[in-house]
């Protein structure tokens, strides 16, 4: 007999929009209150503590305690959440092995457990997902992780596509969720209306996407592909114990890589071209396990096929000049920074306002345009 109040895990996959989504549902809680759905365990930050949780990632030394037991609190946060359905939405619960699936569906027991999966062209995934590797302190080139994707792809657990085989991620999590309550949701392709995404999630939800708060701010988490060759070259000289998420999170992805870096505006990450053949080729895969299965599709598996935009011929490298004048100006943004820090605190300290010093770095700027 199927139990009420349904629970849907939206689970990714990696840069697919989740952000983007999370972002809107987490400022419109009020909102989707009144239409029925409970955002759970309540927070982002408590259901990234669930994720660490569930995929065994808890380290004492720096994650609060609650997050040893975050699984054994979910069934009474799913119990005291009153609304028709609930939602949790957390992108790296998609890597998740046999084991922590079936300890998540457990404490899930009193619900019925349906799975959301947004899916992308692989063609602008891979772009993202390299830059994600480089903002979580990785240090890989672009040319090489592409060369790690292409000799691991088809590869059972593999480590480079954890976040990204569809396929894989499929068989696993289907033991546990019957096909016919796995939703798939596609990403559309450049060129559609911004919200389209949002709206083919409300469907699957029964959520009225015009009711809820779409203003999210703009800040772009992306950085060009020049600037991103800088990020992994300072990555590679900073000390493992810097890239740990405790640390590099806020320093080294928010403030240096999107503030600093991502304020530089680059040029767009492209695949070259010589890797469309394969690049294509696992696409294809993922369209024909979706469309020979009983999964839940909203929007269109033409989607997954990778647009031609997505790749270039002339798709190389940045060159030392270019890596210069971006470690040039980011050196210079943060020491203008820096000099703003220490105005404010002399004219707290003794009342003598100083120039400001970003009048030089303004000027370089528009000497370098």
């Amino acid at each position: 007999m199927a139990v009420e109040r349904p629970v849907y895990l939206h689970i990714g996959l990696q840069k697919t929009g989740t952000s983007y989504l999370q972002s809107i549902f987490w400022q419109s809680q009020a909102e989707l209150t009144a239409q029925g759905l409970d955002m759970v365990p309540g927070s982002k930050r408590d259901t990234f503590h669930l994720m660490l949780c569930v995929r065994g990632r808890f380290n004492p030394e720096f994650d609060p305690p609650e997050v040893a037991d975050a699984l054994d609190r979910l069934p009474g946060q799913l119990a005291a959440a009153r609304g028709r359905i609930a939602l949790i939405s957390e992108e790296s619960l998609a890597p998740a092995d046999d084991e922590q699936i079936a300890a998540l569906v457990a404490a899930c027991a009193d619900r019925e457990v349906h799975l959301v999966l947004t899916v992308r062209d692989l063609g602008r995934q891979i772009p993202s997902a390299w830059q994600q590797v480089l903002q979580s302190g990785g240090s890989i080139s672009f040319d090489a992780y592409l060369r790690r994707l292409k000799k691991t792809a088809g590869q059972a657990r593999s480590k480079q596509w954890a976040n990204k085989d569809l396929g894989e991620i499929l068989d696993r999590w289907s033991a546990h969720i019957p096909e016919s309550r796995i939703h798939i949701v596609t990403v559309p392709p450049p060129g559609n209306p911004p919200e389209l995404l949002l709206r083919r999630f409300c469907e699957v939800l029964g959520v009225d996407a015009d009711r809820l708060d779409r203003r999210v701010a703009r800040r772009n988490e992306s950085v060009g592909r020049t600037q991103a060759e800088v990020l992994s070259r300072v990555n590679g000289l900073l000390d493992k114990v810097d890239r740990r998420r405790d640390v590099y999170g806020d320093v080294g992805k928010r403030y240096f890589a999107v503030k600093v870096l991502g304020d530089q505006r680059g040029d767009r990450i492209v695949v070259p071209v010589r890797h469309h053949p394969w690049i294509s080729k696992v696409s294809a895969s993922y369209v024909d396990r979706l469309a020979a299965g009983d999964f839940q599709i909203v929007g269109e598996l033409s989607d997954l096929n990778p647009p031609a935009e997505a790749f270039a011929e002339n798709s190389v490298a940045p060159s030392p000049e270019e890596i210069l004048d971006s470690a040039t100006r980011a050196l210079a943004q943060m020491l203008a920074e820096r000099m703003d820090k220490h105005r404010a605190h002399e004219k707290a300290a003794h009342g003598n306002p100083l120039r400001n010093p970003r009048r030089w770095l303004n000027a370089g700027r528009r000497g370098h345009g």
